[in-house]
């Protein structure tokens, strides 16, 4: 029997160990610095827009860095957004969103995650961090007498999405009159099985036990929090959008595809857009434009000539152009938040 169990516990630590090495694949366990051979537009780059510089602590004392970004002809803010950025590039790589509400008449705090860009840290540490470094980011506007009296709102993509999905469980008693998260994921574990299985068709879901134990090792429960759990469990209006053709997050992995385990929050709302990728937010054309770019891309031999060439051919005023209707249609849930509309219960 005493070998019986000296093998199970031997089991476990080796599918515990494995668990690490799968998050560490994910790419945590190192900076993101963004593409290098891809231009991030700057408040520089559009008209009217005005960015002030900004720097906070998180958890461990690093410093985040970001801007506060305003249209320069707005002279009464609606409210104040924080931004999450997805992984990758940081919050450069949506220069455009934020300009878009900032011309709507919105302040908007962007940042750096830990180990993004800008912002200090070896590595990106896990996926709970972008939920630690917003609950810092928030805690930061409470500070500030210009900000904090500010209605609060919450805008993320992806990894982004997910934080503003989950920093409720934080920080409960935060006063978020509402979030949009365009394609957030639900669950951590379920985004790692689904790439691996796209990636090289091997079932690892019952690896997922393992991946939450290495998480709450980490980040104890913050590591394992749900996006559908945290929105069921409170009343915060919260839009969810996404693209049916997303193949970076299933939408079967999103609040979107499990809309029935938020139905608790009458306050949530989900919209799917069939035809539509990962990048819900950008036009449909553009969406197909970088999904072309970055395969092309993929098949040629890594920092060729070849590929060096199709990124300098990149058509920015098309990666960057925007479906208005997706744009709209969250600016119009900010507004009906702030304003307290019917379909808001109180």
């Amino acid at each position: 029997m005493l070998y019986i169990l000296l093998g199970v516990i031997a089991i476990v630590a080796i599918l515990i160990v494995l668990a690490s090495k799968l998050l560490d694949a994910s790419g945590m366990n190192k900076r993101c610095e963004g593409n290098e051979n891809l231009k991030y537009l700057k408040a520089k780059n559009f008209d009217n827009l005005n960015a002030h510089p900004v720097s906070f602590k998180s958890d461990k004392g690093q410093t985040l860095n970001g801007f506060l970004y305003s249209g320069a002809k707005v002279d009464k803010y609606k409210a104040l957004i924080v931004f999450s950025h997805g992984m990758g590039a940081g919050h450069l790589a949506y220069t455009t969103e934020i300009n878009y509400f900032a011309q709507k008449g919105y302040l908007v705090l962007a940042y750096d995650n830990t180990g993004t860009c800008e912002s200090e840290g070896k590595k990106l540490k896990g996926f709970a961090q972008g939920i630690i470094d917003l609950k810092y980011a928030i805690q930061y506007v409470e500070t500030r007498d210009d900000l904090k009296e500010l209605p609060l709102l919450l805008l993320g993509h992806s990894w982004g999405g997910y934080s503003v999905c989950n920093v409720a469980a934080l920080s409960p008693d935060l006063d978020i009159k509402g979030i949009v998260a365009f394609s957030p994921f639900n669950s951590l574990n379920r985004l790692i099985a689904d790439t691996v299985k796209m990636k090289t068709k091997a079932n690892i879901r019952f690896m997922t036990p393992f991946l939450d134990i290495v998480n709450l090792l980490k980040f104890g429960k913050t590591g394992i929090l749900r996006s559908c759990d945290t929105i069921a469990s409170n009343q915060i209006p919260t839009l969810v959008m996404h693209g049916g053709n997303d193949m970076t997050v299933n939408v079967q992995n999103s609040p979107v595809g499990l809309k029935n385990r938020i139905s608790e929050n009458v306050n949530a709302r989900t919209v799917l857009y069939d035809s539509k990728y990962h990048n819900v937010y950008l036009s449909k054309d553009t969406e197909q434009y970088l999904n072309d770019i970055f395969a092309k891309v993929a098949s040629l031999p890594e920092n060729s000539q070849e590929a060096y060439e199709v990124y300098q051919s990149i058509d920015y005023s098309l990666i960057t152009k925007e479906d208005l209707t997706v744009m709209d249609t969250a600016n119009a849930f900010f507004e009906e938040c702030i304003m307290k509309r019917d379909f808001l219960s109180e």
